[in-house]
């Protein structure tokens, strides 16, 4: 799947929520979106993107694509070990 995201959108909310409740930062998750992840869509029509952050560090970002190349990033989590096995078998078709 190719998704041309251009830019990010991040508020209160979202920022808040991702950091706090996460412990993922907004520097951390633009990465993995510059680290060509694994896109997925959701049977909800929101996205994932599965991948390593600058740092190695191996996050799933739920997101919704707006007009125009807009993420909004909804959700993520540091991803578990079956996560990552997915993430990886995936990368290499």
């Amino acid at each position: 799947m190719d998704l041309r995201i251009r830019e990010f959108e991040w508020d209160e909310g979202n920022a808040l929520h991702l950091e706090l409740g996460h412990g993922i930062t907004l520097e951390e998750a633009e990465s993995v979106f510059a680290s060509r992840p694994f896109f997925r869509k959701t049977k909800k029509g929101n996205y994932v993107a599965m991948g390593p952050t600058s740092a190695g560090r191996y996050v799933l970002l739920v997101f919704q694509m707006k007009k125009g190349g807009l993420a909004r990033v909804i959700t993520g989590w540091d991803m578990n070990a079956a996560e990552v096995a997915f993430y990886r078998r995936r990368k290499r078709q």
